[in-house]
């Protein structure tokens, strides 16, 4: 094994010599221009010598620049986006970023869904298609996403495969607007996001952008902790075809086809496909997931409209073990990986959308999304419950009677309620299922008109989803005879809810450098739930509407060309989930009132950005209301307890510094140092549990030759607590991982080792109090390696 002297002094060998062949190269300066909302190269751009001469782009952005001396002034123009004028001090510029011109240009239209830097008032992160391509082997999103400032990542496998999470500034995923293509992803009812039903969706991603905060209004649905929106790509400017294989640690495989027809139709149609399937054993024992996945996209470009369509169909078939390993074990290579057969998660989810813009004139244009989703599936797991009148303990004789009861089986004994005299044993398979499926449309339309832009707009959203659970495979040979069919269903909901939003948002320039927007949403939300009478159910019939008003408010101050400062508030709203209301599954449960939950987000920050060098800073405060929180639910496997908390605040600092001097390498830094607090109540002043402190990330990107390109990645996380009396601890750590890509004509390799140094470290966890305290922690992978091989045609 390598030491770490070894490989810090061989990474610096490395560099040195990088910067040495920079210095031996030709008089000249070169460069690649890509946009800054998409990432996609920058065609055909200007490339102008202060004292006369220059050159162009070509169709990968890229250009070659012969000068006289060393620095020399260029300016880049473009009709698209805006002029920028930077100061070459080495022949590699590296990888310029161009503002869209937003407010006018005649031949590009920027959403107001998009941040854009210098022009919203917002902390964002644009992960490029280049950054995901170095990053992405075989992960799902979000462990990708944790290297974005305030963003924490897990996985329950422990290895990133299978069921895995995020969190925005100690926001979970379920507080977070999750987007594909601009359609909402988050579960209706539950808000929570299931990456693991879009398996392999980074490949066909240009670009993914994460908006920390409150965002705009024109997601349509209020976020809280932020926002992620993975925008696809169509192919390629010619046909191809591309496969990739790949193999690693715990038995993980990847296989992906793509085939793209280049455009066609006089350059009007451009289409692709994708076949992938991913598969892993997990790190933790019984947390194996397969995951397939077929997307079709269809683009149209015609002279003033666009339409984009994509579908993607994605199944996963996932074991996992709903509970944590015990702390006292979580140091121990094998205990902390212990488990047993437990779950089997089996879901199927189709999104189809299609994408429309009109560019009316140059001052108005009108954008729609629509979209239609359905998903349909089942966990699984094995259930029993015995009695032995030899123990002689009444009580297990009355736990029977109740298993009986909640499975609605009780009417096919006729000795019920169970005497007590005669021992009986009783299993069989359950399985609790969800279809469902959901559409809408989120036509916006926009006026741009000298230093003024309005867009207004609304979403129109429909869902509904069929809850039921069935039980089969009785141990009871004479049950199931008397049970006809193969499935016996012990309860059956359904939930409908209709959502209408509508916005306005503006955008204002009173002086040169002085950028001012607002924007107001309302959203009608009805929900209606119909609980079938099936045995001991109690068939409630339940209905709630809610209105909200939110409104928001930001400034952004430009100072010179590459420095920004902006301020925002904004205040969001949001119904409960419905399992705050009702579990409706449970026939003992009675349907309460739960609360809206609402924030109220104040933030400042300010960046530079220079031809070679970024730097941000970014702070925020948010009181939170209603806020509800959640544990593991230790008498039922596969739920959470629910709780609410009055009061809670969150606030932060973000930095985030990058760096890159030639094309050899390339340096970024990021951190967050945050505090996440109970504010009111019995527990004011304690941490909320599982959120991390501090975060802190850094990569180092070196390409000593044209075909190689080494990444080597640190990520801290600082400790959390894991329950809300802040008693139990889930220390800190710090991992480092690396990679290699090796790329030619039309092969490429990748290979990827993480947690280099092998470091025991825990993920998130649970504590509760019975007879004493008791700790849990889900374990993160030791060492483990991954390599693909990728064939372009």
């Amino acid at each position: 094994m390598i030491s770490r002297k070894s490989f810090l002094v061989s990474l610096s060998l490395i560099i040195i010599w990088s910067l040495s062949v920079q210095l031996n190269a030709e008089l000249s300066v070169w460069g690649q221009l890509a946009s800054r909302e998409t990432g996609k190269p920058i065609a055909y751009a200007n490339i102008i010598l202060e004292n006369g001469g220059g050159t162009f782009s070509d169709e990968e952005g890229k250009f070659v620049l012969d000068v006289n001396r060393l620095p020399v002034i260029l300016t880049i123009s473009h009709i698209a986006f805006r002029d920028t004028m930077i100061e070459a001090n080495n022949r590699d510029i590296g990888i310029l970023y161009l503002s869209a011109n937003v407010l006018y240009g005649k031949d590009i239209f920027v959403t107001a869904t998009r941040a854009v830097e210098g022009i919203t008032p917002v902390a964002f992160s644009n992960v490029t298609a280049a950054e995901i391509k170095t990053r992405y082997t075989v992960e799902d999103v979000p462990m990708i996403l944790a290297m974005e400032p305030g963003v924490y990542s897990y996985s329950e496998s422990g290895n990133g495969t299978g069921y895995s999470y995020v969190q925005i500034r100690g926001f979970d995923q379920s507080r977070i607007a999750v987007m594909l293509n601009n359609v909402p992803l988050n579960d209706n009812e539950s808000y929570q996001v299931y990456w693991v039903d879009h398996g392999n969706i980074l490949d066909d991603a240009a670009n993914v952008q994460i908006q920390r905060g409150i965002g705009n209004s024109l997601y349509g649905s209020s976020a809280f902790g932020g926002s992620i929106n993975v925008q696809t790509v169509v192919g390629s400017e010619k046909p191809g075809a591309e496969l990739e294989i790949g193999g690693g640690s715990y038995n993980t495989s990847k296989l992906n086809l793509k085939v793209s027809s280049g455009k066609f139709w006089n350059n009007r149609l451009n289409t692709s496909v994708r076949l992938s399937q991913i598969g892993s054993d997990g790190y933790r024992d019984y947390h194996n997931s397969f995951q397939q996945a077929a997307s079709v996209g269809l683009d149209y470009y015609g002279q003033k409209v666009t339409h984009e369509f994509r579908a993607l169909i994605g199944y996963e078939r996932t074991h996992l073990d709903w509970w944590g390993v015990p702390v006292e074990d979580i140091n121990d290579r094998q205990l902390r990986k212990a488990g047993y057969k437990s779950y089997i998660d089996d879901f199927k989810q189709q999104v189809y959308s299609i994408n429309s813009q009109w560019n009316i004139n140059n001052n108005l244009h009108l954008s729609n999304v629509g979209y239609f989703v359905k998903g349909e599936g089942y966990y699984e797991t094995e259930k029993s419950s015995a009695y032995d009148p030899a123990v002689g303990d009444i009580s297990a004789c009355d736990e029977f009677n109740a298993f009986l009861q909640s499975y609605n089986l009780d009417g096919y004994y006729p000795g019920y309620p169970w005497d007590g005299k005669a021992a009986m044993e009783l299993g069989f398979t359950r399985r609790k299922w969800i279809v469902n499926d959901y559409f809408g449309v989120i036509p916006t339309l926009t006026y741009l008109k000298d230093k003024f832009r309005i867009d207004l707009g609304g979403e129109l959203r429909f869902y509904r989803g069929d809850h039921f659970g069935e039980i089969s495979n009785f141990s009871d040979e004479e049950l199931s005879q008397m049970i006809t069919g193969d499935w016996y269903r012990y309860y059956r909901y359904i939930g409908d809810k209709r959502i209408g939003t509508a916005f306005i948002h503006t955008t204002v320039n009173p002086l040169r450098n002085l950028r001012i927007v607002g924007d107001l949403q309302y959203q009608t939300i009805n929900w209606q739930l119909d609980q079938k009478k099936i045995g001991y159910a109690p068939g409630y019939q339940l209905n709630a509407d809610w209105q909200f008003l939110n409104p928001r408010f930001g400034m952004i101050y430009s100072i010179g060309k590459d420095w920004s400062l902006f301020a925002n508030y904004g205040k969001a709203q949001r119904e409960p989930a419905d399992n705050r209301i009702i579990e409706a599954d449970d026939i003992w449960g009675k349907p309460v009132k739960a609360a809206a939950e609402a924030i109220h987000d104040l933030e400042l920050g300010t960046s530079i950005n220079k031809s070679i060098w970024n730097a941000s800073i970014n702070l925020y405060r948010i009181r939170y209301f209603n806020e509800q929180l959640k544990n593991i639910d230790i008498e039922q496997e596969g739920e959470y307890d629910y709780y609410q908390a009055g009061k809670t605040l969150h606030r932060g600092i973000e930095v985030e510094f990058g760096f890159r001097q030639s094309k050899y390498w390339s340096l970024n830094l990021n951190g967050s140092f945050s505090e996440h607090v109970f504010s009111d109540g019995e527990l004011k002043g304690n941490r909320l549990p599982n959120v991390p402190g501090i975060l802190v990330n850094g990569s180092l990107a070196v390409n000593p030759v044209s075909h190689v390109s080494l990444l080597l990645t640190s990520r801290y996380v600082g400790k959390q607590y894991i329950d809300d009396e802040n008693i139990g601890v889930n220390p800190e750590f710090w991992l480092f991982d690396g990679g290699i890509r090796l790329s030619f004509k039309h092969i490429e390799l990748n290979a990827k080792v993480k947690n280099i140094f092998d470091v025991l470290y825990s993920t998130s966890g649970y504590g509760y109090e019975w007879d004493g305290y008791w700790a849990y922690l889900w374990p993160g992978a030791t060492r483990n390696a991954f390599v693909s091989l990728a064939v372009k045609l």
